[in-house]
């Protein structure tokens, strides 16, 4: 479905116009609920649906870095070049583990001939290692869950599902409908005296439970092999 299309089908379902309805009300509803139904999903699926790899430059003496402002708070992975050719993986651990001063000299010492780690800390990543940290090009990758970009323009031909960028991703289709419909819920039950809701309306949550249910087991080429437990208690 295309945004203008998207449009179209709310107000549709609301009854309004662009005066009644405005571009910039819709967009305000529809973001807020595309992250809620995106949670969601990421959720109940467990497939790394909406990962996305980062990366970013080691900047010499900085151990330091923010996280994507789009995080869905969910890290999968963490790896860096910190000599500036290899990569390692950096494994978590928390500041109150590590029990030091955090200048850089106890760093290098406590971390000396040791894996490095790293702590999440304020929406960072904080980098703990036996050697400097080195200027590195895109030294530093992150795996993690991201919500889809915002939408920017209701009027645009493009599709919702398609990404904007190559570091975003755009909203899945199947899920296009139930936000209209997601959206329409929350402009009739804004309303002084609230406008009942369609049958369609009604069923939301029901629908929406069955869309995340249809999307599991992605891999059809997946095989599960049963297996029965070495003692089935037949003596009893």
């Amino acid at each position: 479905m295309t945004f203008s299309k998207f449009t179209s089908l709310v107000r549709y379902y609301t009854k309004t116009n662009s005066t009644t309805f405005t571009d910039e009300e819709i967009l305000t509803l529809a973001n807020i609920f595309k992250d809620d139904i995106s949670a969601l999903i990421a959720k109940e699926l467990g497939e790394d649906y909406f990962g996305l790899r980062f990366v970013r430059t080691l900047e010499a003496g900085q151990r330091e870095y923010d996280l994507p402002s789009e995080l869905m708070s969910r890290i999968k992975y963490v790896e860096a070049k910190l000599d500036g050719k290899n990569w390692v993986r950096l494994k978590e651990t928390d500041l109150s583990i590590y029990g030091r001063p955090t200048d850089e000299a106890s760093i290098l010492e406590r971390y000396a001939g040791k894996d490095p780690e790293f702590d999440l800390f304020d929406q960072s990543i904080f980098i703990l290692s036996g050697t400097p940290i080195i200027y590195v090009f895109e030294g530093l990758k992150l795996w993690a869950i991201v919500y889809p970009a915002d939408f920017t323009s209701l009027t645009s031909t493009e599709e919702m599902s398609t990404p904007p960028d190559d570091y975003s991703h755009g909203f899945p289709r199947q899920f296009h409908e139930l936000l209209a419909r997601r959206v329409s819920i929350a402009y009739k039950s804004s309303k002084d005296r609230p406008i009942p809701l369609s049958e369609k309306e009604k069923l939301y949550e029901v629908d929406l439970a069955t869309a995340i249910n249809a999307m599991k087991d992605a891999n059809l080429d997946r095989s599960v092999l049963p297996s029965m437990p070495s003692y089935d208690g037949s003596n009893y």
